[in-house]
């Protein structure tokens, strides 16, 4: 008895911390549009940071808008427990793995066709 009762509060404890990071991913996402500093696909990387019409923004109704060299792109995006970040665009959809999240900087990667790709963020 003793036993389930150590591990019920051990498994409460770490739901509850679980759910604040993803609180916490969240709020990241969110609070600000952030400006896309590189693009880089394989070994080639476009460095955007010149550029101030190259962004995205999180909505907290689940969608996004992404500008990039002032062309627009909208679409919905939801994040996952293992922070996957899913952008649904028309009948396509993309998963990013988030590599880096914080008040400054967002970095997340994916693989397609054995190809790197990495969008590198900032506020």
């Amino acid at each position: 008895m003793l036993k389930s009762k150590i591990l019920s509060v051990i498994l409460l404890s770490i739901c509850s911390s679980l759910y604040s990071q993803s609180n916490k991913l969240l709020t990241y996402l969110t609070s600000e549009k952030r400006y896309i500093k590189s693009l880089k696909i394989g070994e080639e990387i476009d460095s955007l940071s010149y550029c101030k019409h190259s962004w995205l923004s999180f909505g907290e109704d689940g969608n996004y808008i992404m500008m990039m060299r002032n062309k627009e792109k909208r679409g919905q995006w939801k994040l996952s427990d293992d922070a996957m970040l899913k952008f649904i665009n028309k009948d396509v959809i993309d998963y990013f793995k988030i590599q880096k999240l914080n008040n400054k900087e967002l970095l997340f990667s994916t693989i397609e066709n054995n190809i790197f790709y990495t969008m590198h963020l900032y506020r």
